[in-house]
């Protein structure tokens, strides 16, 4: 467009209008009152320090999916009657079943196929059909070989437990034996795996024999061990060991044993240094901490703990004290006693957070009778916490009171963050809490309340970043700022109020499920969007930007965020994203613009387009009178790897327009080159509005763009003019 120097009194001034950077997401307000800088909308874009946005790196599935042999019963299904197959053949996976007369098997319905030998793996079982024609089916499995035999009988699906359908739980483990080997261990409903984050390769961990989970489990890792813990029912622990055959086992349970005092006659010998108790069936094992209630003649220390090193015997235990040598006397011997109303096993929580070298978790369930058929009762109380003993995942105290959270009215128990080392802060679904003084006797501490004003929905979205602790709230995601150590104060106006209406698309049916993470300087935040059941979009806050930076999706159905975990085995921290069908992605880990993904249990990964763009803030010249948009301007950079291009869109206002202008390709002539940068501009055509931005929508690489710039003229001056 042309520019003058000099404008006479009847010309209209051509004025630009755009921005140099582009850092924040701002959907709350209207696009006309965004400051410089800030966008409209962001989807599946990065936005860096240097102020340009880019679409998002891809996302990588590690390793294959769950390995299983068969499908799982699902519904609805069909109740066929048995047909015996007239022949079979197999050609590469797919193995075609043909009969003597017509079938009744219906398109891509479950039937159970046996009968048919000489394959690997055993293609018998619940098996997706695929109908050919009126005699012939087809099966798919997937790496079959062999030379098929015997005689293929298909019939009604069958329910067996033991067939994975779906993942319920995840974590991240780190091996103690090893300082460079991590894993992501997943619960099915029939079997746990541990997949090794730098090989990619799948360890299968077993549960007690007939054992199935069928709702969602919590798992962590602590005292080298890894729980999976199961709302109201008895939890599983497996010891980290991958020799032999691993296998988690149920944690202790059933009554527990309350110490006793060890005070047979002449039961204690001290020389130099070892101490030497005889005690018939003592129970105790090393490492073991046992006090002297009554020293008798010795010298030793009353109240004071010993470490036990040594277990010769059932009936024989060694310590360690530095005191003089005695004969053979009696002394009263115990293991520490409760402080509360007894000590008890683990009482069945649906979660546990590890702090202070103890298990944290809500204390909802009693736990009596036998060990290994527990008689597990709701306590009918929901605000109230329980620890277990140091590094002591068996024992736990009732200290009833001292871990009441009540805050007066119905609340609840939804998140425990540890803080600081000594410091646990509770978040209830109406209110928030200070527990201090947690890394000395449990009886000491004390309970504070922070604030009635906000609580926590997603036990999950509870992620400490630097001096805050963010979490989701009704009205939004919140940070809690520490003024210093021991002040908490609550933040008045949500973190992500600029992305409201974002917030308000949370299915707050399923809002409990959602799950986030602090990797690379942002906070992600994993959400059931509109009607989805399952975390399906994220939500990314750029600490560096101080502001959110984009939404992130992926264009197909059944993809889903379970858990997000960070590990750096074998190399930089990763952000890992596990799914329902024990999937296991790498978020943003590819260079293209592809999403390689599973999203099905037993089946490969497939490549998704990413479907990213962003819409500019709305200029309008700093004025409210009509303008004719006559051009814009592009400043793109391809990236290192792929050729680049964009798709350009003008939306006016008032008048309101949409128009598909030109894109990068059209105004070059070319796709843009790798590692390339272009300045491009582009007709508009005079189209007419109050305000205008522009929707740039990356259809080929992954575009930066640095730059845009609007140029309009002032039109319709007259006060009395009409549209």
């Amino acid at each position: 467009m042309p520019r003058y120097s000099n404008y006479g009194s009847l010309d209209n001034l051509m004025v630009d209008e755009g921005d140099v950077a582009f850092t924040r997401v701002n959907a709350r307000l209207r696009p006309d009152q965004l400051q410089p800088s800030e966008i409209a909308m962001s989807s599946n874009g990065r936005m860096d320090i240097n102020g340009a946005w880019q679409t998002r790196k891809g996302h990588q599935n590690l390793g294959s999916s769950l390995a299983t042999d068969e499908a799982s019963l699902t519904l609805p299904f069909y109740v066929y009657a048995n047909t015996t197959s007239s022949g079979s053949s197999r050609s590469g996976d797919t193995i075609t079943i043909t009969f003597s007369s017509a079938h009744p098997f219906i398109d891509q319905t479950l039937g159970y196929v046996s009968g048919i030998t000489g394959l690997t793996p055993d293609p018998n079982g619940n098996r997706v059909i695929t109908v050919v024609d009126s005699v012939t089916i087809e099966i798919a499995v997937s790496g079959v070989s062999g030379t098929i035999g015997g005689t293929a009988v298909v019939g009604s699906p069958i329910l067996n437990d033991n067939v994975i359908n779906a993942v319920y739980g995840s974590c991240l483990f780190s091996d103690p034996a090893s300082n460079n080997e991590e894993y992501i261990v997943i619960a099915t409903n029939s079997i746990a795996y541990a997949v090794n984050l730098r090989t990619g390769t799948a360890t299968s961990i077993d549960y007690p024999a007939g054992l199935t989970l069928d709702a969602e489990a919590h798992m962590v890792q602590a005292f080298n061990y890894v729980f999976i813990f199961r709302d109201g029912e008895t939890a599983l622990e497996w010891d980290g060991d991958f020799t032999g055959t691993p296998a988690f086992q149920l944690v202790a349970n059933g009554a527990y044993t309350q110490p006793v005092y060890l005070n047979a006659a002449t039961n204690t010998a001290i020389a130099d240094g070892v101490v030497t108790v005889s005690e018939t069936g003592h129970g105790l094992s090393v490492d073991d901490i046992v006090y002297v209630v009554d020293k008798g003649s010795t010298e030793l220390v009353e109240g004071e703990g010993y470490l036990v090193y040594s277990v010769p015997n059932a009936n024989e235990f060694k310590v360690y004290a530095q005191v003089a040598d005695s004969a053979a006397t009696a002394v009263v011997w115990s293991k520490k006693v409760s402080v509360g109303a007894g000590f008890s096993h683990m009482p069945a929580p649906p979660w546990a957070v590890y702090h202070q070298r103890r298990l944290w978790m809500p204390f909802l369930y009693t736990t009596t009778g036998s060990s290994g058929s527990p008689t597990i009762t709701s306590r009918d109380v929901t605000d109230e916490i329980i620890a277990s003993d140091v590094l002591d995942q068996d024992t736990y105290d009732q200290i009833y009171a001292n871990y009441r959270i009540a805050s007066g009215g119905a609340d609840y128990v939804v998140a425990l963050q540890p803080f600081t080392e000594d410091n646990l802060v509770v978040f209830n679904r109406n209110t928030i809490h200070l527990v201090r003084g947690v890394s000395g006797a449990l009886e000491s501490t004390t309970v504070q309340e922070v604030t009635r004003e906000v609580g926590c929905i997603a036990r999950r979205s509870v992620v400490q970043v630097g001096n805050q602790i963010l979490f989701l709230s009704d009205n939004g995601v919140y940070a809690m700022t520490f003024e210093d150590l021991y002040n908490l104060r609550g933040a008045t106006i949500p973190l992500s109020e600029p992305i409201n209406p974002l917030i308000k698309r949370i299915n707050k049916d399923y809002a409990k499920n959602c799950v986030a993470i602090y990797h690379d300087n942002r906070y992600y935040i994993a959400v059931p969007f509109d009607d989805s059941t399952e975390n399906n979009a994220i939500l990314v806050y750029n600490f560096l930007n101080q502001g959110w930076e984009s939404l992130d999706t992926v264009d197909v159905n059944g993809w889903n965020v379970r858990n997000l975990i960070r590990a750096g085995a074998g190399s930089l921290n990763k952000l890992y994203a596990v799914n329902s069908f024990g999937g296991i992605h790498v978020l943003e880990d590819r260079e293209d613009n592809n999403d390689v993904l599973i999203t099905q249990i037993g089946e490969s990964a497939t490549a998704y387009p990413i479907q990213s763009y962003m819409t500019t803030r709305q200029y309008t010249a700093g004025t409210m009178d009509r303008k004719r948009y006559n051009s814009f301007e592009l400043q793109a950079e391809s990236s290192d790897s792929n050729v680049s291009d964009i798709d350009v869109s003008f939306e006016a206002e008032n008048p309101d327009s949409v128009n598909q202008l030109d894109s990068l390709s059209d105004l070059l002539g070319e796709t843009l080159a790798v590692s390339e940068d272009a300045s491009v501009r582009g007709r508009i055509g005079n189209i007419r509005g109050y305000g205008g931005q522009l929707t740039l929508t990356p259809t080929l690489g992954r575009p930066k763009i640095r730059a845009v710039r609007l140029t309009s003229q002032l039109t319709n001056l007259n006060i009395s003019s009409k549209q």
